[in-house]
């Protein structure tokens, strides 16, 4: 007797139809509609004709070179400075005999609380030639001429890597903590120093984790706006983040959408590639496990006279990426107007910019729609991540295999091109009206922090039993009641973890915020940028960003204290045996920048 399969429509089935439908309206449409853009002259994908001439014209255009060129010197400087750091920092608190360690670690966490465009405008407002306070001094002091200026190649990339240190630490350490230290016992006993024992022992052995970071700090830094936008765009050193958005944003004409399509081609094939490559490696990584089933304590290498050093660099750190930036934007937002620190300007000191910022109709509108945005979009995404992470453990292999995909994809999308994919999506399919409002802006955030969330909710539920659910199916329980009764409970706390980190990258969000902007669709965000790039509003700008860089503060401090309890219940769980090559090391001991 030939039997055929079961094809009884389950309800898992239905759900697993329900969340690919969603993903592929989230993540494939926009994206297809926007590379189609590029084949019709006039950008309209609905518009007769074809036509490769955008193409054409990008690819014999010496511009479109130069482009590629400053974008990979930006990107490959950018990580080779935070990486640099975020594995030095790494190794200091993790293997070493470093004074304070505990307050070293959440220190070297909160400039991730720092928005990269104030992090730009604060060092504007220390190093431009014309206004920094730091040229400012030297010339009063020495006279010739300023000696920084931050609108350069280099300031970009010293910027930048600074704002991205916090990742590559926050990447490489988990690596080093779970590292045997026997292994480097041994390479002393055979009488290699300490450098000869970092270059041999521990560094290969990390390679992969820090090559993961790297590729993570390097993808970022090809799609960010923030810093390109502040530094590059007034001396004319385009990347392509900032190449799309002049084309985007024409204020002068017609947006060149056929152009920004074809562009955004050519500019999603390297991310593509390169967020392959990232999850090649996060996988890659797991591999080289150096734990063993033995129990040991690290011994931790002694600094000795070193120790001090050490410390005075980190704090160094600190300064730089943190406190100078916040401490000038806090001094300039107490001013009517900018000026370097003088007796003078300390007179002057007022929080009447604060009452007159805040007062004003359209920064309460701003901060109304931070508020509905910040918290609808993180929680949807824990629960969006959360259903589709479960989904991925109990769904056929083909389908969890496509939920990972489709969630995964998301890191590879600049938000500079999400946001104009979905302004094609808005204009184009008019079934939903919903552009120009605060909802447009809860879509493209959703679909840009879905990837975050299921690599976090992923770590959680492959580290629970399944007996656990099989205990409540057999007493009775439906899927459902399982679900909620059984898995929700034990995976809150990595629920809140990504709830609280949505949360404060929604309320940072610059790009895709920008591109999607209406009178009515403001957020601090893109406030901050008005303010800063169009209005020339130095006060109402340092106002807001000492407003968000406090909010942010708070959020850091909470999903570390959220992050530390995660980890806690993690350690104390049963791991459930999973399908190789779903675990993304990305998901269990970091966050994504």
């Amino acid at each position: 007797v030939v039997r055929l399969p079961n094809l009884r429509i389950r309800g898992i089935h239905v759900v697993v139809g329900a969340v690919l439908t969603i993903l592929v309206y989230l993540v494939v449409v926009p994206l297809v509609l926007l590379v189609l853009s590029g084949f019709k002259e006039t950008g309209f994908i609905f518009d007769a004709g074809f036509t490769l001439r955008h193409f054409i014209e990008i690819y014999v255009d010496t511009r479109t070179y130069e482009l590629i060129l400053n974008t990979l010197l930006f990107a490959a400087g950018s990580t080779l400075v935070s990486l640099c750091l975020g594995v030095m920092f790494a190794w200091l608190t993790e293997r070493t005999d470093l004074p304070f360690k505990t307050a070293t670690r959440i220190s070297l966490i909160l400039p991730m609380a720092i928005p990269g465009v104030l992090l730009a405008i604060g060092w504007v407002l220390l190093a431009s030639p014309r206004i920094g306070m730091i040229n400012r001094i030297f010339v009063t002091m020495f006279g010739g001429e300023p000696p920084v200026d931050i609108f350069t190649m280099p300031g970009m990339i010293f910027v930048q890597g600074l704002s991205f240190t916090p990742t590559a630490y926050l990447i490489v350490s988990p690596s080093f903590r779970r590292m045997d230290p026997l292994l480097e016992e041994a390479a002393a006993i055979f009488g290699a120093d300490l450098f000869r024992t970092l270059r041999h022992v521990v560094i290969p052995l990390l390679l992969p984790s820090i090559l993961a970071a790297g590729a993570m700090v390097f993808l970022v830094s090809l799609v960010v706006f923030d810093v390109p936008g502040t530094l590059g765009m007034p001396s004319r050193i385009l990347v392509f983040s900032s190449e799309i958005y002049a084309a985007a944003s024409a204020p002068l004409g017609v947006p060149e959408f056929g152009r920004i399509g074809a562009l955004s081609s050519l500019f999603m094939f390297f991310t593509f590639t390169l967020a392959l490559f990232y999850n090649y490696m996060t996988r890659r990584a797991g591999k080289f496990t150096t734990v063993t089933g033995k129990g040991y304590r690290p011994k931790l290498i002694e600094l000795g006279r070193w120790r001090m050093l050490a410390l005075s660099v980190i704090i160094f750190y600190l300064v730089l990426s943190l406190i100078l930036p916040f401490v000038t934007l806090l001094w300039t937002s107490l001013l009517p107007f900018y000026q370097p620190f003088s007796w003078q300007a300390l007179q002057m000191l007022s929080f009447e910019g604060y009452s007159a910022t805040l007062s004003v109709a359209r920064v309460q509108l701003a901060l109304t729609n931070t508020f509905v945005v910040v918290v609808v979009t993180s929680i949807v995404v824990a629960i969006l991540s959360t259903v589709i992470s479960w989904l991925i453990v109990h769904a056929h292999p083909y389908a969890r295999r496509a939920l990972d995909l489709l969630s995964f994809f998301p890191l590879a999308i600049p938000h500079l091109m999400l946001g104009l994919a979905l302004i094609y999506v808005y204009l184009t399919l008019r079934f939903l009206p919903i552009y120009g409002t605060v909802w447009i802006l809860v879509i493209a955030f959703v679909t840009t922090y879905i990837a975050f969330g299921t690599r976090t909710t992923n770590a959680a539920m492959f580290q629970l039993h399944q007996e656990l659910e099989e205990a409540a199916r057999v007493s009775g329980a439906s899927r459902v009641r399982a679900f909620r009764e059984i898995i929700i409970p034990l995976i809150v706390p990595a629920m809140l973890n990504v709830t609280i980190w949505v949360a404060a990258h929604s309320m940072r969000e610059l790009s895709a915020a920008l591109m999607l902007r209406t009178s009515q669709s403001v957020v601090i965000s893109t406030l901050i940028w008005e303010f800063w790039a169009e209005d020339s509003e130095t006060t109402g700008a340092a106002v807001l960003g000492v407003v968000m860089i406090l909010m942010l503060l708070l959020l850091t401090v909470i999903g570390i204290l959220v992050f530390e309890r995660t980890s806690t219940a993690r350690s104390s769980r049963p791991i459930r045996n999973v399908e190789p090559g779903l675990r993304d090391p990305l998901s269990v001991d970091h966050p994504s920048p």
